[in-house]
């Protein structure tokens, strides 16, 4: 899914996250299953994309947990499982209920622009996303509104308007009406919007996983087609029985540990990846 609630960017206002926890969510949010589970999130990845060091991805991880914004677990080696608490879209129809999303695969956060914001503006700049037809009101009222939404006083929300409007990320404009009070329109920005075809939410969580196996279990791949093999692996998270568990990913991973150990038990040269004993060993362990 690519697909960040109103309510959880609700949450991460009401926690006050800084912008590097802000980057961190927005950046591993694209891999996540319909559960909202991102099954591998690698450090080292993260950390060039956000520029943070590696002792501050861990530091993240912690204070995210500890404000209830994900849980994690360690997946393998260096890499580790993170779901986002609050964010599951699963047997839940999102259009019918008429359930306001972010879609963060469609904003490019990698921007320079973005990267340089501060906090509250990047929070303010996702809750102004969901006013797609605009939004009315009084001065007065919006002051009073948002100060008390985003826990600060009118100069420091001021601060972050500004900030927006000066990098076209919002459109504001203000008039007087009949009885003399100001009134104030807001417009959401598209600068930061894609444009053309993103990658299928389906293929985002898929490639997830088949980085998670080839960085963990390289010295395993075959000489011949170790990406076709891959791919295999991959897909089986592609199936029906896949939706019923949460943690799919964890068990192919697991899967694919217990493939190589059959193989060294049965004497083996050289065991490889292979997507075929994989599945074999996936079925046995989803039927124990």
């Amino acid at each position: 899914m690519h697909k960040l609630k109103n309510t959880y960017i609700d949450k991460m206002i009401n926690n006050k996250l800084s912008g590097k926890e802000i980057d961190f969510l927005l950046y591993i949010a694209t891999g996540q299953n319909e559960f909202g589970r991102v099954e591998s999130v690698y450090y080292k990845d993260v950390c060039s994309a956000i520029d943070i060091s590696f002792q501050k991805f861990y530091d993240i991880l912690q204070s995210l947990s500890e404000k209830g914004m994900i849980i994690y677990e360690k997946l393998h080696r260096a890499d580790v499982t993170v779901t986002l608490i609050g964010n599951s879209f699963y047997g839940v129809d999102y259009k019918k209920n008429k359930l306001g999303y972010l879609n963060v695969a469609k904003t490019n956060f990698k921007n320079p622009e973005w990267r340089e914001l501060k906090a509250g503006s990047k929070l303010l700049y996702l809750y102004t996303q969901r006013f797609i037809e605009g939004k009315h009101m009084l001065v007065q009222n919006f002051y009073e509104e948002f100060c008390k939404l985003f826990d600060v006083a009118k100069k420091s929300l001021q601060l972050y308007i500004h900030e927006l409007k000066k990098k076209k990320l919002l459109f504001i404009s203000k008039k007087r009406n009949k009885t003399y009070k100001y009134e104030m329109t807001m417009k959401r920005s598209t600068v930061l919007h894609t444009k053309g075809l993103v990658e299928r939410e389906k293929e985002s969580y898929i490639q997830n996983i088949i980085l998670a196996i080839r960085r963990n279990f390289k010295k395993y791949l075959p000489e011949k087609e170790p990406d076709k093999v891959l791919n295999d692996i991959g897909n089986l998270a592609d199936t029906k029985r896949a939706e019923k568990h949460t943690n799919f990913a964890f068990l192919i991973v697991k899967a694919v540990e217990d493939s190589i150990r059959l193989q060294k038990e049965e004497k083996k040269n050289k065991p490889v990846l292979n997507a075929a004993l994989v599945n074999s060993c996936l079925g046995k362990m989803i039927e124990a």
